[in-house]
C-alpha cells in the first residue's frame, strides 16, 4: 500500500502475474494490471575483429548465423523474462521510426537443423569424435560469452549452453562486473557479450547507429565495419521520416540480419501494478514525467 503504481520486479513476476494474468489476491484488492511493450531490445553481440566469430567471409557469417539459429527465442522470453516480451526481428525497437510490426526475419528463427547444416557446409566439423566441432582448419573451436554475476545472466547462459550443445558448439562463460566488462568491450577483448538498449526518443536511427563503422569502440560494440551498411546509415540519417527513409532502414536491417554482428533476442513487455484509487496512469514509451497526468482518489 505504499506505492500507487509499480513495475513488477523480475523475481516477483510468477507471484504477481502468473501466466501473464493478475494474481487473484491482487485482483481482490482492486489492483489493476497494465502491460506495455517497450521501445527497447535485448541483444548479444559478436566482436567482429575476433579471429573465431568475427569477419565478413562466408564461413564466419555462417558461424554467427548458425549460433543465432540455435537459439530458441520463445524459450528465452519464457525463462529469462517470465514470458513478457516479443521475439525481436531486428535491432530497431518498437515505437521508433524504422520499426515495422509486420517485418519478419531470420533474427527470430529457431532451427537447430539449419544451424547444423550451415556448420557442416562451411567446414565446422567434429573431426576427432569428441562431440564438439572444430574450426574449418581443424583447430579447436571454443566460444566465450561474457556476463555479469546475477540470476538473469545465469538463466541466459543456461539457455546458451543448452542451445549450442545441441548443435555441437562448445561455449564457456566469463563472469565479471559490469564496469569491467564494459572496459573489456571498449578495449576489444571480449568475443561475445550482450545487454539491452532502450530508446530515448521516437527516432529509430539510433538502433542502426550501433552498427555504424565510425561508432566502433563506443556504441558500436561489435566494431561492425561494412562500407555498404555505413552508406545506407548515412543516407537514412539525412532524410525526414517517410517511405524513402523507411525503405533505406529496411535495407539496413536486412544487412544486419544477413551479417549478424548482433543476435537480437527480445523486445520487453513491462508489467505495471496500479492501485485502485489511481487515475490516469499509463507508462509512456519515452516521456518520464508521467506523474503530472496522474491523480489519486483521497483515502477514506
Amino acid at each position: 500500500g505504499q506505492y500507487h503504481w509499480m513495475a513488477v520486479p523480475g523475481p516477483y513476476v510468477p507471484l504477481a502475474t502468473p501466466g501473464g494474468e493478475l494474481a487473484p489476491f491482487l485482483k481482490k484488492r482492486g489492483v489493476r494490471l497494465q502491460s506495455q511493450l517497450q521501445p527497447d531490445m535485448v541483444m548479444s553481440f559478436f566482436f567482429m575483429e575476433d579471429p573465431v566469430v568475427g569477419g565478413y567471409t562466408p564461413d564466419k557469417v555462417a558461424l554467427r548465423r548458425a549460433i543465432g539459429l540455435a537459439q530458441d527465442p520463445q524459450a528465452y522470453i519464457r525463462h529469462v523474462f517470465g514470458g513478457n516480451g516479443i521475439p525481436a526481428q531486428s535491432t530497431v525497437a518498437p515505437f521508433t521510426s524504422g520499426y515495422d510490426p509486420a517485418y519478419k526475419s531470420e533474427m527470430s528463427e529457431y532451427s537447430p537443423a539449419k544451424a547444423r547444416a550451415l556448420l557442416d557446409v562451411y567446414g565446422y566439423l567434429d573431426r576427432d569424435g569428441d562431440g564438439w566441432r572444430e574450426l574449418p582448419d581443424g583447430r579447436p573451436l571454443v566460444l566465450r560469452m561474457a556476463g555479469t554475476p546475477n540470476q538473469q545472466t545465469r538463466k541466459q547462459h543456461e539457455l546458451w549452453k543448452r542451445a549450442l550443445d545441441a548443435v555441437g558448439l562448445k561455449i564457456e562463460f566469463e563472469i565479471n562486473s559490469w564496469p569491467e566488462l564494459l572496459k573489456k568491450s571498449r578495449a576489444g577483448s571480449l568475443m561475445m557479450w550482450g545487454y539491452s538498449w532502450a530508446a530515448g526518443s521516437p527516432d529509430g536511427g539510433f538502433f542502426l547507429s550501433i552498427a555504424y563503422g565510425p561508432n566502433a569502440g563506443e556504441a558500436n560494440d561489435p566494431r561492425f565495419a561494412l562500407p555498404a551498411f555505413d552508406r545506407l546509415f548515412e543516407r537514412q540519417r539525412a532524410l525526414p521520416d517517410g517511405p524513402e527513409r523507411e525503405a533505406l532502414m529496411r535495407q539496413a536491417k536486412n544487412m544486419l540480419v544477413a551479417y549478424m554482428p548482433f543476435k537480437v533476442h527480445v523486445h520487453n513487455v513491462l508489467l505495471d501494478l496500479v492501485q485502485p484509487g489511481t487515475r490516469g496512469y499509463w507508462r509512456h514509451p519515452f516521456m518520464r514525467d508521467i506523474w503530472r497526468y496522474v491523480d489519486v482518489e483521497p483515502s477514506h
